[in-house]
């Protein structure tokens, strides 16, 4: 399955500010088991294209595709969405939280904790099904997070800063952890983060917004195979990736600016 939008643009509009281009002449196609990372300044529209992608948002311009069928609104089955508040419900067990979604999708209840104990056990917290949020550490709940997600069998996972939360050692940690479960489930990601180290640790591609209206300025192939080592970190082809994005965010956008050119990096 494959997800693309195809000159998207989004436009909010109120009484206060009048009207704010939020996404403009957006082109972007994800493919099955594809990883694709967004990365820009604060505010260029990162979340709201992501929002597009799953339905959230519908588009004032443009369409979003879904093997090439247009996209009238969120489907769980086709795109699920995590988010940086892990949103888990507190009176409820781990394993009834990695199972909500199949409840209100009225999957019998021995099928959907079937499938939640699955995921669990994917993301390595079957031991802590009967457990409660409040006993778990931040990055287990957004292991559960990922679980529950999981757990609707989405063709396409779309992340939102999923670990802008955490203290930069466990991101470091369960970033590394979470690569290697979702390179062998082979689901396409969709991961919006503001770290350019996950950007590229993650992602086979990384696409690069300007300043709002966001556009699509840059693309970068990462080529390096995943799931990827930490010491991955210590390439000089990531070193020279991370040295791009740096310039590219932190340079202003000009008419000369591409629209889009493609850098290979990091060959193992």
């Amino acid at each position: 399955m494959s997800i693309s939008a195809r000159d998207v643009g989004v436009t909010y509009s109120s009484r206060s500010r009048g009207e704010l281009v939020a996404l403009q002449d957006i082109n972007l196609t994800v493919e099955s088991g594809e990883f694709v990372t967004l990365i820009g300044p604060s505010g260029c529209g990162k979340s709201t294209l992501l929002h597009a992608l799953g339905g959230l948002t519908s588009p004032t311009a443009g369409e979003v595709l879904v093997d090439e069928h247009r996209l009238t609104g969120p489907d769980p089955r086709q795109a699920a969405f995590i988010f940086q508040d892990y949103s888990l419900l507190p009176w409820k067990s781990i394993l009834d939280n990695a199972a909500i979604g199949l409840r209100f999708a009225n999957v019998p209840k021995a099928e959907r904790q079937a499938k939640a104990m699955d995921m669990l056990e994917l993301v390595g917290l079957a031991g802590f099904a009967k457990s409660y949020p409040h006993e778990l550490s931040g990055g287990m709940q957004q292991r559960v997070a990922v679980a529950r997600a999981m757990a609707m069998e989405p063709e396409v996972l779309l992340m939102d800063e999923p670990f802008g939360a955490l203290d930069e050692q466990t991101r470091q940690k369960l970033g590394y952890q979470m690569s290697r479960i979702l390179t062998a489930n082979g689901k396409g990601v969709v991961m919006v983060t503001h770290s350019l180290d996950e950007a590229i640790f993650w992602a086979d591609r990384i696409v690069v917004m300007s300043p709002r209206p966001g556009r699509i300025i840059r693309e970068i192939v990462v080529d390096t195979p995943r799931p990827r080592e930490l010491d991955f970190i210590a390439d000089d082809g990531f070193g020279e990736i991370r040295q791009e994005l740096f310039r590219l965010i932190s340079e202003p956008v000009t008419e000369d600016t591409p629209t889009v050119t493609t850098l290979s990096g990091a060959r193992p």
